[in-house]
């Protein structure tokens, strides 16, 4: 297995200062922290063979330097990918920075602020982040809401048009209704206008097996439709530990429960392949 949506905490808040707007000194966040070495002891004592440390972003804001510490030090165990302003006047240089220079795999990037416009990342001024890290062979992630996901998935499509050796990594399934049931589970029209680009990937976590899990239903049904629309070899499994609540050992259990209705093949593809393929083969 490889999990690659896996969040890190530092205990050095000296070296690795949690952002003046973060609140987590008062809110608790850090007193149990998921270091770089207490991560790989999850992974080790889970048979989870690699990670992909990804930003905390409302803790650290845009100061990726923790995740990228990290990969360097345990290269055979972890990749970072950074968060960015994509609006920033300096975005061409800041993914430059973090992408050819820090190693990170991609850029992620999520709604700036609430309620903003839902094709944000799609304006001129975002796309010179989408240019830059196309042009060093990374990858892009994105984060959508429920409240603007539809509107979101309309402006994605003339993006991944754009940048089509760019891959796309829609996270939390691009936060599907997956409770919603059968036959669709979630999986609706915006979803699948884009099951044709090969380029675009998603991602589930405990944001998806976490609400399935609280209502006492299956992961499996929503995860085997989003196979069936995509194929596996575009699907990734991914932990959302330290941010979502719970035992890691718990999570890495819901994800193999999450494949139940899969092949054997299309199993090892989605706890494995497909992360290696974006983020560890490119």
């Amino acid at each position: 297995m490889i999990d690659s949506h896996a969040h890190l905490i530092s205990a050095d808040v000296g070296r690795y200062p949690p952002s003046p707007l973060s609140g987590t000194l008062e809110d608790g966040a850090l007193d149990n922290p998921v270091t770089a070495e207490r991560l790989i002891a999850l992974l080790d004592a889970n048979g989870v063979e690699r990670a992909l440390a990804v930003q905390r972003a409302h803790i650290y804001g845009f100061h990726n330097d923790y995740v990228c510490d990290a990969a360097a030090a345990y290269p055979e165990r972890l990749r970072a990918l950074c968060m960015v302003d994509a609006l920033a006047d300096d975005i061409c240089e800041t993914v430059r920075y973090w992408v050819r220079e820090r190693g990170s795999v991609g850029i992620r990037l999520t709604e700036p602020h609430k309620g903003a416009d839902p094709g944000w990342f799609s304006s001129k001024a975002a796309l010179r982040a989408w240019e830059t890290v196309a042009e060093l062979g990374g990858s892009v992630r994105l984060h959508f809401y429920r409240w603007n996901r539809e509107a979101a998935l309309r402006a994605l499509l003339p993006v991944l048009k754009s940048f089509p050796d760019t891959p796309v990594v829609l996270d939390h399934f691009s936060n599907i209704v997956g409770e919603s049931g059968a036959p669709n589970y979630g999986v609706d029209e915006a979803l699948l206008a884009l099951d044709d680009q090969p380029n675009v990937y998603l991602l589930y976590s405990m944001i998806n097996l976490g609400k399935l899990a609280a209502l006492d239903l299956p992961a499996a049904p929503v995860v085997a439709r989003v196979v069936s629309a995509f194929g596996a070899q575009r699907v990734m499994w991914g932990s959302d530990v330290a941010q979502s609540k719970g035992n890691y050992s718990d999570m890495v259990e819901l994800a193999r429960a999450s494949v139940g209705l899969l092949s054997q093949a299309q199993q090892q593809q989605v706890l494995h392949g497909t992360a290696n393929a974006v983020y560890w083969e490119r």
